[in-house]
């Protein structure tokens, strides 16, 4: 049996964490009583403008505008420490761009919970956000592989059993996955991450990976287009699963396939290299972005169809301002003297509830992203011990976080290769045909 391969010099994942200064735990330690005051408080003044007739949706925003508040600068916090002690810039760019998914989506949210009418376009630059950071966590864990471990992602890989699909993906796609071995005539040490190539060298499973995650990246900003477009004609239809005449069905089943894919692909890549990963402590990371990303679509759903089946009711008659836990049948379900916020349909209720939701939970998420990805991990090296480091500035480090050349070049690829292997399939099919 091969050895394992093992961390080079210039890793500083596991290397002994700098303990915290005197000042830095108590301001730790003031920020805990802070939230837990806070968090005291909340229902209290919720209460309060409760009883003095406040409209419920004025208390909704306020309640999760507090959330975003406390979420906001925990992320902050931990980018502003991964920046100060940024000693591996092609792993901690990923961590950054991932720890960013807690204010764009806290912020994006509380947002579209008080601009109803524009909830579509929040909610895009949301969903767009999401494949990204599924792009980046895969990114951040081929650049450790392949730049922090001897022999190399490719070579790893191709020590590696075959590997199997998971059952039910076994049902339709076969018992095995694409084969790790490079295929005659590949050099098997082709660039991972940020290449300049067209896809076709290299291991035949890492690229079902990387093509399954790609996937969610370009298909996500394509089905968001013309869910503008559709709105804009109105054909969208929000909500309207069972209408074959609206866009939205057909949208929501492609963005669902091509996120399930991409997760799993995600799953499949951990399953066939979670020993060599394990110095990242990957399942905990791959936990938090996985429960954000793909809990959050099910919650969504979960509450549409909730509305749709009246579970919750009661709960929309008062946001309706109706005051009794009632609609108002002879307005159609809405209350005329409800004001602006009193005309919610089945969708827009459900989609309300949703962006409260994830307010909300971008406080825990924010946390557990603290701890998942924390900055000890790179704070145990010299600030010149990796090639590059030396002299680099504030400046320097953000510019490096905002370099989008990496997935630019990994679109291309992919939409290169599977170009390729598209007119591929159709000249094999035409000789077939044509004899």
């Amino acid at each position: 049996m091969d050895s394992p391969p093992f961390a080079t010099a210039d890793s500083f994942i596991g290397a002994v964490p700098t303990k915290d200064s005197f000042t830095r735990k108590v301001l730790k330690t003031v920020w805990v009583l802070l939230n837990l005051l806070v968090l005291v408080a909340l229902p209290l003044a919720a209460w309060d403008m409760h009883a003095h007739d406040m409209h419920p949706h004025f208390i909704a925003w306020f309640v999760a505008g507090v959330f975003v508040l406390l979420a906001v600068p925990i992320t902050f916090y931990e980018v502003a420490q991964h920046l100060e002690h940024y000693r591996a810039p092609r792993l901690q760019r990923h961590v950054i761009r991932i720890l960013f998914m807690v204010p764009i989506y806290a912020v994006d949210c509380w947002l579209a919970l008080r601009f109803k009418d524009q909830t579509i376009y929040f909610d895009t630059i949301r969903e767009c956000y999401e494949a990204y950071v599924v792009y980046n966590f895969y990114s951040y864990c081929t650049v450790y592989l392949e730049q922090f471990c001897v022999p190399g992602l490719e070579q790893i890989v191709m020590r590696k059993q075959q590997q199997k699909h998971i059952f039910p993906i076994s049902l339709f796609c076969g018992e095995n996955a694409a084969p790790m071995t490079a295929p005659s005539g590949s050099n098997g040490n082709g660039p991972i991450n940020g290449a300049h190539s067209n896809g076709a060298t290299g291991s035949p499973f890492l690229r079902l990976c990387r093509h399954g995650v790609i996937n969610y990246v370009v298909t996500r900003p394509l089905t968001t287009t013309i869910a503008f477009i559709t709105n804009a004609i109105g054909v969208y239809g929000d909500g309207e699963f069972t209408n074959p005449w609206v866009a939205y069905p057909y949208l929501a089943l492609i963005n669902n396939l091509s996120q399930a894919w991409a997760m799993y692909c995600l799953i499949l890549f951990y399953k066939a290299l979670r020993d060599e990963l394990a110095p990242l402590s990957p399942f905990y990371k791959f936990l938090t972005v996985k429960a954000v990303v793909f809990l959050s679509f099910w919650q969504g759903q979960a509450l549409l169809l909730a509305t749709k089946l009246d579970l919750i009711d009661s709960l929309r008659g008062r946001v309706e301002g109706s005051g009794d836990g009632t609609t108002n049948n002879a307005t159609g379900g809405n209350n005329a003297t409800g004001g602006p916020w009193s005309d919610y349909d089945d969708a827009s209720f459900a989609t309300a509830l949703q962006e409260f939701a994830i307010c909300v939970e971008m406080f825990f998420a924010a946390i557990a992203h603290a701890y998942a990805f924390p900055v000890h991990e790179y704070d145990g090296g010299s600030r010149s011990s990796q090639p590059g480091h030396q002299g680099r500035t504030l400046k320097d480090n953000l510019r490096d976080m905002f370099d989008l050349r990496d997935v630019w070049h990994d679109v291309v690829n992919f939409s290169e290769s599977n170009k390729d292997e598209f007119w591929g399939e159709v000249s094999f099919r035409y000789r077939r045909v044509v004899g």
